[in-house]
């Protein structure tokens, strides 16, 4: 799957703009257009692979950290740059590039995804039984972007169909429930019509178990606790996904990519055209310490740094004494990591840190070697581990029963995570012991903001870490370019 991602989305883009044409009607039969391509269930399949790539693009998987994990308390800046660094100081504007970027990545994906769904329900020559499937995996693609679209601006434009000249181009806001509606629905459907598995090389692709995944993280978003719950338990009983032994595991080149614990990752295969390797490389690891062996490593994004008067509030603080996730995690002082540039006998953590918090991002994080390049390399990233399945399980329960549950169903998966990180089991889980948890299991992962938003306590904690956030600051501006673009868009308040 990886290594034909590039050239399928390069083909579908040119179809996707072709379709568009009034030359349709003369061009030459020998010429590939979107009326004459879309014949065979090979072909739609070549299109459906494409609609995966903007979420291996830079400003998705690259960058995404910029919208999820640095307005956090989990991640600061490690310098001064000006796009991130307003993010960081919920001083953000609505010409902000990452926050402009990151809209028009996943509206690409949606575009994409209605292309290919458009063009496969008015297929005369596929088969009820062959269309659903790649109906399905297109709901999915498109679901997954209005995922995050939805908890990043709040409401936005309703697209279920692909553009055609001539017609209606701009849409005004959706209701913020009539997104989770569509994002329901096309998850439901992926559900049911989605394989259980992939072989070969279409490892890596939408299966049943990632939507049922991400509707159990909706439904967990919209309170809907039965429905998270069932979602979720759908997942595991599954069978076939399960927590790797070692933490680490998931994160290191031999080990991390499409292993059991991974229910949805965006594949990567380093070395190749620009953007199908992974860059979080690029810009998780430490500045000046020559990881990487190229010209990235930059530290832009760092652990955050104690606040004066608020001790014991940082992700490195949040971590328990014996807690065998840290160092997968963080890179602290004085620690060696055997796994990053092994040829060279590993990597240690400089005494004095590398950064202004001292401690560094260890995830992702993996050296140099034989396919990797710059701001690339071949580790897949992972979206949703069968970790969060069991987390999404347990706090399900525990919000059905008022917040606060000694049930054993919760406390089996709750515990299951807790055990493998090395840590006691414990006999009652409540929001707090959740929230934290969430913490210190998907640091860096960008869950950490949307897992604030859900808890209701973001202007509560960010506080705490010398931030001045308000309610308005828990969505982020909807971009001037699209504003000015769509003048049935209106600003989200505050900004």
């Amino acid at each position: 799957m990886k290594q034909y991602i590039y050239k399928s989305t390069l083909l579908l883009v040119l179809l996707s703009i072709v379709s568009c044409s009034d030359f349709l009607d003369r061009a030459p039969l020998d010429q590939l257009t979107a009326e004459n391509f879309y014949q065979n269930a090979d072909q739609v399949d070549r299109a459906m692979i494409g609609v995966y790539t903007p979420m291996q693009d830079i400003e998705w998987s690259g960058k995404g950290w910029m919208i999820t994990e640095i307005p956090s308390d989990n991640s600061q800046a490690g310098g001064t740059d000006p796009e991130f660094t307003p993010i960081d100081n919920f001083a953000t504007t609505a010409d902000n590039p990452p926050v402009a970027r990151y809209w028009a990545m996943h509206y690409r994906q949606i575009t994409l995804a209605n292309e290919v769904r458009k063009r496969v329900e008015l297929s005369e020559e596929l088969e009820e039984s062959v269309k659903n499937p790649f109906i399905a995996e297109a709901n999915f693609l498109r679901a997954v972007a209005y995922f995050d679209l939805v908890r990043v601006y709040g409401g936005v434009p309703l697209i279920t169909e692909p553009p055609v000249l001539g017609e209606e181009l701009f849409f005004p806001r959706s209701t913020v429930e009539e997104v989770y509606n569509l994002i329901r629905e096309d998850l439901a459907f992926a559900a049911e019509h989605l394989p259980l598995d992939w072989a070969g090389s279409n490892t890596g692709r939408a299966t049943k178990g990632a939507a049922l995944g991400f509707l159990s993280k909706v439904h967990l978003t919209r309170r809907n606790y039965v429905e998270a719950r069932d979602a979720a338990k759908g997942v595991m009983d599954l069978g076939i996904y399960d927590l790797m032994v070692d933490y680490a595991e998931n994160f290191e080149l031999e080990t991390g990519d499409n292993n059991r614990e991974a229910v949805f990752q965006i594949q990567f295969s380093g070395c190749g055209p620009w953007g199908t390797g992974n860059p979080l490389q690029a810009f998780f690891a430490p500045w000046g310490e020559g990881i990487t062996k190229d010209r990235d490593g930059w530290g832009s994004q760092i652990p955050t740094a104690p606040v004066v008067n608020n001790p014991n509030t940082t992700i490195s603080d949040a971590f328990e004494t014996g807690d065998l996730r840290k160092d997968p995690t963080i890179m602290t002082p004085n620690t060696h990591y055997p796994t990053i540039n092994a040829s060279d006998g590993g990597y240690t953590y400089p005494p004095a840190g590398a950064s202004a918090a001292g401690v560094n991002i260890k995830k992702y994080i993996v050296g140099s070697g034989p396919n990797i390049c710059f701001m690339s390399t071949p580790l897949n990233a992972h979206i949703i581990r069968y970790s969060d399945i069991l987390l999404t399980y347990a706090e399900s329960i525990m919000e059905i029963e008022g917040g606060i549950s000694s049930n054993s169903l919760a406390l089996d998966a709750f515990n299951e995570v807790r055990e493998r990180a090395g840590l006691e089991p414990l006999s009652q889980i409540d929001k707090e012991i959740m929230l934290h948890e969430r913490r210190v299991e998907f640091a860096f992962e960008g869950h950490r903001w949307f897992d604030l938003l859900r808890s209701g306590r973001t202007v509560e904690i960010m506080t705490l870490h010398g931030k001045n956030p308000d309610l308005n600051s828990l969505l982020f501006p909807i971009p001037a370019s699209e504003m000015e673009v769509n003048p049935k868009l209106e600003q989200n308040p505050g900004y």
